[in-house]
């Protein structure tokens, strides 16, 4: 009995003590237990440290100890291994430092460990054992689990991404503090908890998410989503789903099918979502249809939906990247589920109903007047001073415009956000800046920006990561001009030249191509007037002959040019989707008799009186 318990303790000491053995692959076979496959020759024995350096003579390997034999830790320092044979306990962890490593046999955990995978590496675990220990899997590695089994807990930290693809009565906890974490297997009691999650990065964001099934889910701060990285779109099954003012719902768009085409949560339970934030995200450019909709939440049952997104209550509508709209309800599908429908967004929208709104900025007083398109209601707003330049855009992404003023005298952007009726001012310009406002970076937010003539560059304070960005391109006498003229959903620097040359910067793919296209005396009018979503290049050219044109543009969808006889000398040209069809209207405001003559795609012809000479309408802000 003495005897079996100093065997004991030995044992115990050697596993904790054990030795640092270094595989060659020298040997005639690619077993462990060869002493000529380790460096000195000598073979490990249980509870020593292996390294599998970046240099060996064999990179596959078997291990051909007893089963569930514990070793303390494994290194991988680079090369691309195949690890075979029995399976194994670790006490102290798995690191890989570099290469892909295929460890097709299984891991048990002897202890609670990290596993750290450094960046740039890929490894595959086929089987992990967790028992009732826990696990923290740590760095800027990309581990894919075949199957998981145990109740240990699972922390995730780091930058790296993990893929669980199957397990095997697993229902330990998930806690998602960094990277990207999918599941892909069926885990309907692991509850998971949300921690982390951002937009771009080397997949485009990080968060948590899969096709799989998974527990209650509490969305604390960061991103959940669906989809894998075979399919980015997909749907993720979830118990009982909670989110916190600081979570996420990154919904990819690719297409306009559940799972295939675009992402889905489908909720066994409850849903709370305490004004988190909804990011419908087209993929691929792909921008749905005007009138699509997505059931991107699906509520078993029928209790309702607890609370709302942000800014989104029901039947709101808010803007989405890519130059999209969309229109919410949470009361889609059966009557209790969360859907999105895809509306047309247009400029001079103050009410946020997909059409143009008639409105003029009254310099002589500092007022905005308006009629609304969505219930012919109208309004007025004293916002701004005499020598304020109007810059109407949607700076808070709810697809209304905000009331704003760029101040050239101080230099100062003055707005109004319609999202909360909050005030705020922005110090960001100069005397002889023209404004700018655009998505300059595609989050659905128009930015804050100056196109100064002085120095031909381009300011601009992107939302998206409140940094400034510069972009040299134009000369002193040039008109800026923007649209997405490419259509990626993201605005492009233009300018637009007395000599009648059109130069473009496309964000696509950073290229620059020049067109000409007008005259001297020409007045830029840039729109989208065929309705393919692509910005076509277009000019007013007042005349008082009825039989002269006035609008010229090249359509976009087949490179046709386009002449229409609309307007007289002295009218001011106000181009905008007054009907929401999509498609671009030619109109204009004739100061004199303070009228608007429109000639809308889709309802045709009509004349509104209203504004006094010398006011400014508001679809012709940025023509210049």
């Amino acid at each position: 009995m003495r005897f079996l318990v100093l065997l004991i303790l030995f044992t115990l000491f050697e596993v904790s003590l054990g030795a640092t053995r270094t595989w060659s692959g020298a040997g005639s076979d690619n077993n462990w237990q060869t002493p000529a496959n380790w460096v000195g020759g000598v073979a490990p024995s249980a509870g020593d440290d292996l390294i599998f350096p970046a240099n060996a003579s064999q990179f596959s390997t078997n291990n051909n100890f007893f089963f569930l034999t514990t070793f303390r830790s494994i290194t991988f320092e680079g090369g691309n291994y195949t690890i075979s044979g029995n399976p194994f306990r670790l006490t102290n962890g798995l690191i890989v430092n570099g290469g892909s490593q295929t460890i097709n046999t299984g891991i048990t955990l002897a202890s609670s460990q990290t596993f750290y995978f450094a960046q740039s590496t890929l490894t595959t675990l086929g089987l992990l054992s967790l028992g009732n220990f826990g696990l923290t899997i740590d760095g800027s590695g990309n581990v894919v689990i075949g199957i998981i089994s145990g109740s240990g807990t699972i922390t995730k930290s780091g930058l790296g991404a993990v893929v669980l693809a199957g397990a095997n009565g697993f229902n330990g906890a998930i806690n998602h503090n960094g990277g990207i974490f999918i599941v892909d297997a069926s885990i309907p009691n692991s509850p998971v908890t949300v921690n982390s999650g951002s937009l771009g990065g080397e997949f485009g964001f990080s968060g948590f998410g899969g096709t799989g099934t998974v527990g209650a889910v509490n969305v604390v701060r960061g991103i959940i989503s669906a989809g894998t990285f075979n399919s980015p779109t997909g749907i993720l099954n979830t118990g009982n789903l909670a989110f916190t003012s600081d979570g996420n719902y990154l919904c990819k768009i690719a297409g306009t099918v559940a799972g295939s085409g675009h992402d889905q949560i489908n909720v066994t339970g409850t849903v709370t979502l305490n004004n988190a934030r909804l990011i419908p995200l087209p993929l691929n450019n792909f921008r749905p249809p005007i009138g699509s909709a997505f059931i991107i939440l699906r509520n078993d049952g029928t209790d309702p939906v607890s609370g709302n997104f942000l800014n989104a209550p029901e039947g709101a509508t808010f803007a989405g990247a890519l130059n999209t709209a969309f229109r919410i309800t949470y009361q889609g599908g059966d009557g209790n589920d969360i859907a999105i429908t895809r509306i047309n967004k247009a400029i001079s929208d103050f009410d946020g109903d997909g059409r143009s709104d008639i409105a003029v900025f009254r310099p002589s007083s500092g007022t905005w007047y308006g009629i609304l398109s969505s219930n012919n209601s109208f309004f007025a707003n004293q916002f701004g001073v005499s020598g304020d330049i109007p810059a109407p855009a949607d700076f808070d992404g709810d697809n209304r415009a905000d009331i704003t003023v760029f101040r050239p005298s101080n230099g100062t952007w003055y707005l109004l956000r319609s999202s909360n009726n909050l005030f705020s001012a922005v110090q960001f310009g100069a005397a002889g800046d023209y404004p700018t406002p655009e998505d300059f970076d595609g989050d659905g937010m128009s930015d804050i920006g100056v196109f100064r003539p002085s120095d031909g560059a381009w300011y601009s304070l992107r939302s998206l990561t409140n940094q400034l960005s510069v972009q040299q391109f134009g000369s002193v006498n040039d008109k800026p001009v923007f649209g997405d003229f490419d259509g990626d959903g993201i605005a492009d620097i233009a300018v637009f030249r007395n000599d009648g040359n059109w130069y473009i910067l496309k964000s696509s793919d950073s290229t620059f191509y020049g067109v000409q296209f007008g005259i001297g005396g020409d007045l830029p009018v840039p729109a989208d007037y065929d309705g393919d979503e692509r910005t076509d290049i277009a000019v007013f050219r007042p005349s008082d002959n009825p039989s002269d044109a006035d609008f010229f543009y090249l359509q976009s969808s087949d490179n046709s040019l386009r002449a229409i006889s609309f307007g007289s000398i002295g009218d001011v040209p106000v181009v905008a989707d007054y009907d929401g069809d999509g498609r671009s209207d030619i109109g204009v405001f004739r100061p004199t008799t303070g009228t608007w003559y429109l000639l809308r795609s889709s309802a045709g012809f009509t004349s509104v009186n209203f504004g006094l000479n010398g006011d400014i309408p508001i679809p012709s802000a940025f023509v210049r």
